[in-house]
């Protein structure tokens, strides 16, 4: 019986730690005094880690609604690509799994870019072009 308690109790813990969001650290995007575009140099990992084999890295940034957003992603081994979110971390359409995106912002607040590896067994280094007009 006891036996039976213990694994049920384990068998909760694994499904509550599965069911919890992942979370990694973001960066605040700075633009330069005057400048509406900035270019984030940075590195994206493989192999195991708490987020299913991927680390990726996330930028967040604060715009208006209607204003245009441009992104454009380089990676050393073409192997980076991001996802858009917009406040209240919802995805903006046609911007995930992606190298380029531009289009008008749906409303005002923090976005969020987050640059990953394709696959997980990929580290790459690369560069993600943000212009906000």
């Amino acid at each position: 019986m006891k036996q039976v308690l213990l694994k049920n109790v384990l068998v909760g813990l694994v499904l509550m730690g599965l069911m919890t969001p992942m979370v990694w650290a973001q960066k605040r995007v700075k633009f330069p005094k005057g400048q509406t575009s900035v270019i984030l140099k940075g590195r994206t990992t493989g192999g195991p880690s708490e987020s299913g084999g991927m680390n990726p890295v996330a930028y967040v940034f604060r715009a208006r609604r209607g204003q245009h957003l441009t992104l454009r992603l380089t990676s050393a081994r073409k192997h980076a690509v991001f996802g858009l979110y917009a406040p209240g971390m919802e995805l903006v359409e046609g911007a995930q799994g992606v190298t380029d995106w531009s289009g008008e912002l749906p409303a005002t607040g923090d976005y969020e870019i987050i640059v990953f590896p394709e696959d997980e067994r990929t580290n790459t280094t690369f560069a993600l072009e943000i212009t906000i007009v």
